[in-house]
């Protein structure tokens, strides 16, 4: 690079550069797209006590529910790109929303991008105990020798497609959809029977599974869940290619400044590393991950396709 071209790129790049090492200068805020109590909000909140201290500075949490958690993206994605706005992101404002909804106020993919992930909560894949299997292949064999008279559960559009990619991945399963306003319903019919599936988070199933009124068949992830070492992952179980987790990010609006987000990451990465946090974590079913911005973009990229995928093969039409 000539002295002239150096000298220019220098140029444009302190003005960045200034503003990324005198942050943070006041208090930052973190936004939940959802209701307060939930997963997304417990670890985001727990993420957020930890950052103060290091930060210097008070980190204010704001609940921001509503529409399926484009309401508390949106303001993110429209907020400036200083660093003292983040997102408590999950996979249906970051990379499912776009493929099932017509219109988005945002466009996460261009108006938000990754600080750092933080946990997975692993999908399991449930039935009730009475079905009288204990395997993928014997699920799967029972269904196609009933065909139509197996119903799986949706209380959401995420719970639909981790099933809907499940059917696709595992040929073609004729199902019945029955679709719920929340998890708890869902719930009492699996336990009573009148609802053969459901592919959901692990960590609402944990007591029922120890009950035996429950039994998992497969986790989701890539890899087994440390909560239930014994159960197979779906690949494990001959679905290949399956993998979905829930998990929690933060984010942050694009053109945040690459020094903040990187500076974000690692004190994220030392508090996952706290023994206190991890036990809290693991006492909500999730995993820590940590990580650095590029990497949680990447990941992104990654989801973003997938549940595109997802979406096409099963012909769900945009709301």
């Amino acid at each position: 690079m000539s002295l002239t071209r150096r000298a220019t790129f220098a140029a444009l790049a302190a003005p960045s550069l200034a503003r990324a090492q005198a942050w943070p200068a006041r208090p930052l805020r973190v936004v939940v797209p959802f209701a307060p109590g939930g997963a997304t909000d417990l670890i985001a909140r727990l993420i957020a006590e930890n950052l103060a201290r290091p930060l210097g500075q008070q980190m204010a949490v704001e609940n921001r529910a509503g529409a399926f958690g484009i309401l508390g993206a949106d303001a993110v994605a429209k907020s400036a790109p200083d660093g003292y706005t983040l997102l408590a992101g999950s996979p249906g404002p970051m990379a499912v929303n776009p493929f099932v909804y017509r219109t988005l106020p945002y466009d996460p993919a261009r108006d938000l991008v990754g600080v750092s992930m933080v946990a997975l909560i692993p999908y399991v894949m449930v039935v009730p105990a009475s079905l009288g299997v204990g395997t993928v292949a014997e699920f799967l064999a029972l269904a196609r020798s009933r065909p139509g008279s197996i119903n799986f559960a949706t209380s959401g559009m995420a719970s639909r497609l981790t099933v809907e990619m499940f059917r696709a991945l595992a040929g073609g399963v004729e199902m019945e959809m029955v679709q719920y306003r929340g998890g708890a319903p869902a719930r009492t019919d699996l336990l009573a029977g009148r609802i053969q599936l459901v592919i959901e988070q692990a960590p609402s199933f944990l007591e029922d599974f120890r009950a035996g009124r429950l039994k998992p068949l497969a986790v989701g992830g890539a890899r087994r869940f440390s909560l239930l070492p014994d159960v197979p992952t779906l690949q494990e179980a001959g679905i290949a290619g399956y993998e979905a987790n829930a998990w929690l990010g933060y984010a942050a609006p694009a053109g945040t400044p690459i020094e903040i987000r990187r500076h974000l990451a690692r004190e994220i990465d030392a508090i996952l590393r706290i023994p206190e946090v991890r036990e809290r974590l693991a006492g909500w079913g999730a995993e820590p991950v940590g990580g650095t911005p590029e990497e949680m973009d990447a990941m992104l990229t990654a989801e973003r396709a997938r549940w595109a995928e997802v979406v096409r093969r099963a012909g769900i039409e945009r709301e």
